[in-house]
């Protein structure tokens, strides 16, 4: 049985003529969510119109908007993201010509916001930037996610290819992405921190009943570092150093024994394969 999106949202047909449905495509950096970067992606979508236009990208007319992005980083490209309900409060103009809609988000739907994903056919062009409310009597929904929508670059595809820019292991360790969050808890590793910026390394091990996860959730909530001197020395200098962090798995150990001292003399082993206590981060 289909569900429709009027049966989620219930807007009242009195009350359509106060609002729009705002379509957005993808936007260049790839993000859909408020928390990765709030003020770039109400930017995005709250374009009006473009330097040197002498048309309006988008002109709406309520005074209130459904915003939507397109999934197609998925390739997905007739599912759509709603971003939530917002108040039109008028136009900002910049010196150099373009406008932008001044949107306030608000309270009405947020239980849907970055959850809700709904099916629609977009025409070619910029006359379906936004579309008459009407439609949410059509418009399908395709589903309503347990958690907030998270666009991964990186799907897991075992432990031997397992190499994340800290940006990519923050959003996942942050979204508790089931199933990164399941295989790394499964297994103790050596790991590998490569500072991309100089090639500098760090050589690191896992021996807890919470494997991988455990740790290398330590360095998400540490904003980098994990604790670890040398590491922590440039996070407190610099708070986004770690930007420039990739973490990757060396070699693997199921977490059912302790298997603590044969790990730990594996690490051992690595720091003098890659001299890291001599040319990388490691310190003992």
């Amino acid at each position: 049985m289909n569900i429709f999106l009027r049966q989620i949202l219930n807007i009242e047909e009195t009350k359509y003529k106060n609002w729009t449905i705002s379509l957005n495509n993808a936007n260049e950096e790839n993000i859909y969510s408020f928390e990765e970067n709030e003020s770039r992606l109400l930017e995005h979508i709250s374009w009006k119109k473009h330097v040197n236009s002498t048309t309006s990208f988008r002109n709406i007319y309520t005074r209130y908007c459904l915003q939507f992005i397109r999934l197609d980083r998925d390739k997905k490209y007739n599912q759509w993201l709603f971003l939530g309900a917002f108040e039109i409060c008028g136009v900002i103009n910049f010196d150099d010509g373009h406008q932008v809609y001044d949107l306030r988000k608000m309270d009405l739907f947020k239980q849907y916001s970055e959850r809700l994903i709904i099916e629609y056919s977009k025409k070619q062009g910029p006359k379906q930037a936004k579309i008459d409310i009407e439609n949410i009597e059509t418009i399908k929904v395709v589903s309503i996610l347990e958690k907030k929508y998270i666009k991964m670059s990186q799907l897991f595809e075992g432990y031997h290819k397992v190499s994340l820019p800290f940006l990519e292991l923050k959003k996942i360790i942050m979204s508790n992405v089931d199933n990164w969050r399941i295989l790394l808890e499964n297994v103790n590793c050596i790991y590998s921190i490569v500072d991309e910026t100089n090639g500098k390394i760090y050589i690191g091990s896992t021996y807890n009943k919470n494997g991988t996860w455990s740790r290398w959730s330590e360095y998400v909530y540490t904003n980098g570092h994990g604790n670890d001197c040398k590491l922590k020395l440039l996070v407190e200098k610099q708070p986004n150093y770690a930007k420039n962090f990739r973490f990757s798995i060396i070699e693997v150990f199921l977490n059912k024994d302790d298997t603590s001292p044969y790990i730990l003399e594996r690490e051992r082993y690595w720091k003098e394969v890659f001299r890291s206590r001599i040319f990388g981060y490691n310190d003992n």
